[in-house]
């Protein structure tokens, strides 16, 4: 009951202080903080203290092919939103999640959701960095309902992945772990307010934090039964952070 009131507290939380960011410092910045494995340690987290670590474990190849399709989700919906709308883009683009999903852990092996993610991340770092070259920002001030509705769909999100873990096991829990509960509704609030240049902003910033990802679930798989959940937790989000930050600013010198 206590994990309960804790999804109820933080996702909320993390939500509305990542919206509140990308409102005072621009969507680039959202994107980032949104891509960081903030969802992924809230789910894993979760996952351990009412499944346990080796639940945990065995979600992690799962959760690896599910990073490569998220970004593979986001650009689909980035591409398909040039000819559709926000709606017809959302529903298109979380068919393209589940196909890619299942295709990549179908095929069973890590390195190569680890490759995927890494040709995904870039394709959406180069093509968003095109569209802001030649569009400007279409700043549209939101309304006081649109980060209570994001709050609220993120927490929504989160509680349903995890309350059906046991149900789906960890395999599909693992797929269903990087999910974007902050980033997605982020993402599609952003281009329905701001338009294509925001989107892109979301998605770009995104795509630098998947990299930290990768290593977050990397370092996850190799300590969390050897060091126990808290310990192998901390260390990867300060791995993920490490490698986004240095990633970020990389890609922002080019």
């Amino acid at each position: 009951m206590t994990a309960f009131y804790l999804k109820l507290l933080i996702t909320p939380t993390l939500m509305l202080v990542i919206s509140l960011a990308a409102k005072r410092w621009g969507t680039h910045i959202g994107g980032l903080l949104s891509g960081l494995p903030i969802t992924s340690a809230l789910v894993m987290l979760f996952l351990s203290l009412e499944q346990g670590a080796g639940f945990a474990l065995q979600a992690v190849p799962g959760a690896l092919a599910g990073l490569a399709a998220i970004q593979a989700t986001y650009l689909f919906y980035f591409l398909v939103t040039r000819k559709v709308g926000a709606f017809i883009g959302c529903i298109t683009a979380l068919m393209a999640y589940a196909a890619t999903a299942l295709a990549i852990s179908g095929v069973g092996a890590p390195l190569v959701s680890i490759i995927a993610t890494l040709l995904l991340v870039a394709a959406n770092i180069v093509l968003t960095g095109k569209e802001a070259q030649t569009r400007k920002a279409n700043y549209v001030a939101l309304p006081r309902w649109v980060i209570p509705m994001r709050m609220l769909t993120a927490t929504l999100l989160l509680l349903a992945i995890t309350a059906s873990a046991e149900w789906l096991g960890p395999v599909i829990s693992g797929l269903l772990a990087p999910i974007p509960v902050i980033a997605w509704p982020l993402a599609v609030f952003a281009h329905v307010q701001g338009g294509r240049y925001e989107l892109g902003a979301i998605v770009r910033g995104n795509a630098i934090g998947a990299v930290g990802v990768v290593g977050f679930y990397l370092a996850l798989q190799h300590s969390i039964v050897q060091w126990g959940v808290g310990a192998s937790l901390s260390v990867a989000v300060v791995l993920a952070v490490l490698v986004t930050v240095g990633l970020a600013r990389l890609v922002r010198t080019r």
